[in-house]
């Protein structure tokens, strides 16, 4: 974290001179010290957010393949046969708020699915068909985050 926001001090100013320096120097500390005081920031999470770097990219690519695939299924159905949507209450198995968070925006943003609420572990998810709404039990979206949460919290008890 010093680094980049140091290296950012000197790509904004533009200029490499002691008082730039030194300035950039003060400033970054500061930064920081707000961070840990105020902000909950350590180096012992900062490790944990770049552990979890390569894990991240490869949901990231997880959920562009489901957003794709599920784009097919929504066209399909649009040519093909109308069905009633529905409504299903879906309970996560991920510790973490911010997990349930990404679980939540990633149903959201695949087509065919709306997550309507979250509230503590449990998710009220409106799908086109019954088979997007069965599909939600088996979900690959929260298989990954719960690998991503065990290397984070350890293992699921």
């Amino acid at each position: 974290m010093i680094a980049m926001l140091f290296g950012f001090w000197l790509a904004l100013n533009g200029r490499i001179a002691a008082d730039t320096l030194l300035t950039g120097l003060i400033v970054t500390v500061l930064l920081l010290a707000a961070a840990y005081f105020f902000g909950g920031w350590s180096f012992k999470k900062e490790l944990t957010i770049y552990k979890l770097i390569p894990q991240g990219a490869l949901y990231f690519a997880l959920l562009m393949k489901e957003i794709f695939f599920a784009n097919l299924q929504v066209i399909r159905l649009i040519f093909t046969r109308r069905e009633a949507p529905c409504v299903r209450n879906y309970i996560s198995k991920l510790k973490s708020k911010t997990a349930r968070v990404v679980l939540a925006n990633s149903i959201t943003l695949t087509p065919g699915t709306v997550t309507v609420q979250l509230v503590d572990n449990v998710l009220t998810v409106h799908c086109l068909t019954q088979e997007m709404a069965d599909a939600l039990s088996d979900s690959v979206f929260e298989k990954r985050l719960l690998e991503m949460e065990d290397r984070v919290y350890g293992k699921h008890v």
